[in-house]
């Protein structure tokens, strides 16, 4: 087999019952109002007072089926661009000599955990789609010979993975609990997973600058259900979540998200076919195009790339505009197909 990326995109984990990033807010604030469940009073009164204001909806009281509600990139991105000029909002500063300033900075964070939660709890049961892809893989022999790629924060590739015991993950990065070094040791062979944007399972504390690889199914939503559980065992201050959130001001100055970068650049430089999964090549996303665009031109042989991002319903204008985004930047001779992720999980061989 030749040397293969699997790219793995928001359509993959929307395929196992993840909302898209257009639904989020409807899904948390109808979770929120049928479970009655404001015990994390700060974060909501936070979340309502964000939205109030700057987008004028009442995400406690209107009807959220009649709400337009902005996309999680528009609500988040206009925060992020408020960080990068330094100016503030209505009511909304960042850090000055008043006590209990920055109250952008906590709404960032809250609506990075907002999304978390709904991630977390939307693919709690799920399809198997991941394991399925990567058990076919391990019987075709394939699996150690893959990369993935993934602009997704959720974790059911990871616990795909997790579950064999014969293999060892490497996410291109050391964590403090999780060394590929030592595991590698054990003479498995490693399989590559580069996630660009960052995880919910991965924690950093920024005093110590140290990144550690969380087990239990909770993830950084431990910031909002046990904040005594999410002290750095060093220095006692309060980990922060790694996500890049989905806007055209990314920031990706995170030393290890540095890292994962290089080296998702460094393997992906040796493949020869690269297939996207449940991705439809944004405009936000100039970081991965740029990514591409390296490897795609810096080989003497030229890459392979294939499509795979129908669903049930989907629209044919929607299939055509993604086309010509790829053709557009990538050139002709990709290959599109009317191929679903569950297709490709079922039988990857069929693509590869």
């Amino acid at each position: 087999m030749e040397k293969t990326a699997i790219f793995l995109g928001g359509g993959a984990s929307a395929a196992e019952g993840a909302p898209v990033q257009s639904r989020l807010f409807e899904k948390y604030f109808k979770t929120l109002r049928v479970k009655h469940n404001y015990s994390n009073y700060k974060q909501v009164s936070e979340l309502q007072a964000y939205f109030r204001q700057l987008f004028f909806i009442d995400v406690l009281q209107d009807d959220l089926n009649a709400i337009c509600f902005p996309t999680f990139e528009e609500a988040i991105g206009i925060l992020d661009l408020a960080i990068r000029k330094r100016q503030c909002f209505k009511d909304f500063d960042l850090e000055n000599l008043m006590q209990g300033s920055n109250r952008i900075g906590y709404v960032r964070q809250y609506l990075i955990l907002l999304m978390a939660e709904v991630l977390e709890d939307k693919t709690s049961e799920v399809k198997g789609l991941h394991r399925v892809m990567t058990n076919r893989l391990a019987e075709l022999g394939y699996l150690q010979d893959i990369i993935f790629i993934s602009t997704n924060y959720d974790v059911l590739l990871d616990r795909a993975l997790a579950a064999k015991d014969d293999i060892i993950v490497d996410y291109g990065v050391e964590f403090t609990n999780y060394s590929i070094g030592s595991a590698a040791k054990s003479n498995k062979p490693v399989v590559k997973l580069y996630k660009v944007h960052g995880s919910l399972n991965w924690s950093y504390c920024p005093t110590c600058n140290l990144l550690q690889l969380i087990t239990d199914r909770q993830g950084i939503l431990k910031l909002l259900t046990d904040p005594s559980q999410a002290k750095c065992d060093v220095c006692q201050t309060i980990k922060s979540p790694v996500i890049v959130p989905p806007t055209f001001f990314k920031d990706m100055s995170n030393n290890f998200l540095t890292l994962v970068w290089h080296q998702a650049e460094i393997s992906l430089s040796e493949i020869r076919h690269l297939i996207f999964c449940g991705y439809s090549f944004p405009d936000a996303d100039m970081h991965i195009k740029y990514l591409i665009k390296r490897i795609q031109t810096n080989r003497t042989e030229p890459l392979r790339i294939t499509v795979i991002n129908n669903y049930p319903g989907k629209k044919a204008e929607k299939m055509k505009e993604e086309e010509e985004r790829y053709s557009r930047f990538l050139g002709s001779g990709i290959c599109f197909t009317n191929s679903s992720f569950e297709d490709f999980c079922n039988c990857p061989e069929d693509f590869i």
